[in-house]
């Protein structure tokens, strides 16, 4: 994805994945569609795009935690090197946690409501580690302040519902970070919260993720928040990844159009009055136009637009690369308009 990405061997690998529904690895109705994904140690990777273009089901295949009925169709996903093919549940349990961890979007979902929070991180410290009931409670305290729980001590015995959004928020990536995974995954951590705590956890899991030199994959729609805290992106439509690179590149020449919407629809207080919206309707999984999928949203799309289904190819700098036919009068045209 970056020439760092390059130097790095990966601590996990996404190849040419395919995710869908229905029996066995050639399942029907393809959801996720060829995704190649390189987590770097050190590096924060952004995937982005609008809701039901696959980001989730993506991040969800690295935990070995799709939903019922999802399969992962063709592709490999590799953690540290290991093929996940064939996992059992007991293999994946033994990942889960220790190599790769998941920050979700809804911590009441994430923690158990009948038990207090500390409780719940020190019994991972206890079954995982085998750390005995004194040594897991000072472990769970002192990540209870790592992670700006005020009065950790105290707060060790209260229950999610006694906490705020934002504290149950940092108590769910301290329990993440609990057996020092190398991989951090986090599902649109801050969307329930308001921006000032958006700020604060976002800031959080930067800072924890650069101290441990952890890969972090944010998934995320908003790219006003990715803006905050990745260096690498990859921006996902319809399944599919159709423009990737340094976010610097992506952000400043962005090469795909709807790459460049995204952009277009972020407020920004330097250009009052120009919030674009995308215009139409991403398409449903198993109803996808022939050639390019975001033809019909297009304002650059030909006619080979609608028959030929543009590969990722090389836009710019080293890395970066889109899928679009029109990529140079993309990026001509976001040069124009920031000049």
């Amino acid at each position: 994805m970056s020439a760092t990405a390059g130097e790095t061997a990966p601590a996990a690998r996404l190849r040419d994945v395919h995710i869908g529904f229905g029996a066995g690895r050639g399942a029907a109705r393809p959801v996720v569609r060829g995704v190649d994904l390189d987590l770097v140690p050190g590096r924060v990777t952004a995937l982005v795009g609008e809701s039901g273009s696959g980001k989730s089901l993506t991040s969800l295949a690295l935990m070995g935690l799709l939903p019922a009925g999802a399969r992962v169709a063709a592709g490999t996903v590799e953690i540290e090197g290991r093929d996940t093919a064939g996992f059992t549940d007991a293999q994946w349990r033994e990942l889960r946690g220790a190599r790769v961890a998941m920050v979700f979007q809804d911590p009441m979902a994430a923690l158990n409501p009948s038990f207090t929070v500390g409780w719940q991180i020190a019994e991972t410290l206890r079954r995982r580690r085998g750390a005995g009931r004194r040594a897991a409670r000072e472990r769970a305290v002192e990540l209870m302040r790592t992670v700006g729980i005020p009065d950790a001590e105290h707060k060790y015995g209260a229950y999610p519902h006694e906490f705020s959004g934002g504290m149950r928020q940092r108590a769910v990536i301290a329990m993440a970070l609990t057996l020092d995974p190398a991989v951090l995954l986090a599902d649109e951590p801050t969307t329930a919260l308001d921006v000032t705590v958006q700020a604060q956890i976002l800031r959080l899991l930067a800072g924890r993720q650069r101290d441990a030199g952890m890969a972090m994959l944010l998934v995320s729609h908003d790219l006003g928040v990715v803006a905050r805290v990745a260096q690498d992106v990859a921006v996902m439509y319809a399944g599919r990844i159709v423009e990737t690179g340094a976010l610097d590149d992506v952000y400043t020449a962005p090469a795909h159009p709807y790459t460049r919407g995204l952009l277009d629809a972020v407020p920004d207080p330097a250009r009052p009055g120009r919030l674009v919206p995308i215009e139409g309707q991403p398409p449903a999984p198993g109803s996808l136009p022939a050639g390019c999928a975001f033809a019909p949203r297009c304002p650059y799309a030909t006619k080979v637009c609608g028959s030929d289904d543009p590969a990722l190819a090389a836009v710019g700098r080293p890395g970066h690369r889109a899928a679009c036919h029109h990529s140079d009068r993309v990026q001509a045209a976001a040069t124009e308009a920031a000049s």
